[in-house]
């Protein structure tokens, strides 16, 4: 009998930990966005890292730009853009590079139409993945910078 439940008991536990393999989100790192201010007809480029354990980040991602006036959020815009597809040499991790045009709009940046002219107030962008799996990561936002008149 003692055997029955030791092997029931160690069954048990052994499933506990290889769920803990197969339910795994995609984890979000911001690694930069540049330049901290921003002038009309600049761009803004921001690379972020995503890595995943199941290796199926290929979804989508939602992109988040953020308007402040001090603390009071003035507008928030969510842009959504499939990744599916997406090759990458590691397939655990993919390198995800975003440009955003400011105060001019540029044909080859179309997906994201380009921030309004707005002097003066500070921006932020945030990051959610989603994996093949229906996982999505914890929102990332990027640290502020400075959208700035001439």
């Amino acid at each position: 009998m003692k055997k029955v439940l030791f092997v029931s008991v160690f069954a048990l536990v052994l499933a506990a930990c290889s769920k803990d393999n197969f339910e795994t989100v995609p984890q979000v790192k911001i690694e930069s966005i540049t330049p901290d201010q921003v002038f009309n007809g600049s761009i803004i480029q921001m690379i972020a890292s995503v890595t995943d354990k199941e290796g199926d980040i290929q979804d989508s991602v939602l992109v988040v730009r953020k308007k402040y006036n001090g603390s009071i959020v003035l507008s928030n815009d969510t842009t959504r853009v499939s990744i599916k597809g997406l090759s990458s040499p590691v397939k655990d991790r993919i390198e995800l590079r975003i440009s955003i045009s400011y105060g001019q709009q540029y044909p080859e940046f179309a997906i994201f139409q380009g921030l309004e002219y707005d002097f003066d107030r500070d921006f932020t962008v945030g990051l959610v993945v989603k994996d093949n799996a229906g996982h999505r990561s914890e929102y990332v936002e990027s640290k502020r910078i400075v959208l700035k008149k001439f």
